[in-house]
Order: C-alpha cells, then sequence, then structure tokens
C-alpha cells in the first residue's frame, strides 16, 4: 500500500483502523473497580448499622460508624477478589471465594482461565445455617 496515494479521509479511516487494532483489552482493575463502585453505591449501609445497633452488636468494644462499615466491605471485596486470582486460583472456577468479617460477605467469582474477576456480592448475615451429606 503507498500512502502517499490516499487522501485525507482515506488517512483517517486507516488512523482508526491502526488504533483500533492497538486497543489493549478492557483490564480486569477496571472491571473489578466497576463493580466495587457498585456494590459500595447500591449496599444499604444504613439498614446494616440499625441492624448492628438494635442487637447491640459490636467490633473490639465499638457500635462501628457507616464509615466503618463501608472501609470493611471494600476491604472484603478487595480481598476476596484479589484471594480468587491469587492463593485460591487453583480451586476450580465456579467456587466463589470467601472473605468475611463482622458480619459481612464478601465473595468473588472468576471467569473459566482464572484471568478475571467476573462477579462479586456483598452480604451482611446475622445468622445462618448450613447442612450436607457427603456420599
Amino acid at each position: 500500500m503507498n500512502l502517499q496515494n490516499l487522501d485525507r479521509n482515506e488517512l483517517l479511516a486507516l488512523q482508526q483502523l491502526i488504533n483500533k487494532a492497538l486497543e489493549q483489552p478492557e483490564s480486569p482493575v477496571k472491571d473489578l473497580e466497576y463493580m466495587i463502585k457498585d456494590i459500595m453505591g447500591e449496599f444499604d449501609f444504613d439498614q446494616v448499622e440499625r441492624a448492628m445497633e438494635a442487637l447491640n452488636w459490636k467490633w473490639r468494644g465499638e457500635t462501628p460508624t457507616i464509615y466503618d462499615l463501608r472501609e470493611e466491605a471494600e476491604r472484603l471485596l478487595r480481598g476476596a477478589a484479589e484471594n480468587r486470582l491469587g492463593i485460591f486460583r487453583n480451586e476450580h472456577h465456579d467456587v466463589a471465594i470467601i472473605n468475611a468479617c463482622g458480619g459481612f460477605e464478601a465473595r468473588a467469582f472468576c471467569n473459566e482461565d482464572k484471568t478475571k474477576i467476573t462477579g462479586l456480592d456483598l452480604a451482611f448475615v446475622v445468622t445462618s445455617w448450613d447442612s450436607s451429606i457427603e456420599d
């Protein structure tokens, strides 16, 4: 191809094609940041605070503030994601990795090749029970 024979519009079109070919795939960190921001924006921390007050639930002898709740939730979400792709990478990709503390449970899910976090969830658990029978 002789670039000297191209007009301005053809050069612009070529530049757009080159730029598109050079684009890097979206970073898993960006996707992770989006999920964390979404959860932190939508999760009802006020409801958690009210439940903890009603139950006289304390952390280290003190009732946590909304700021404390939000900080702990984000720490757990980031930790679950980091652990899913890190120290628990050898677990089957369908297995969620859970970081939990102070009533919060953060779970991280990954893609089949274990290179990207595909889902996060956050729960505040007051009580739960589980039972199973192994074959």
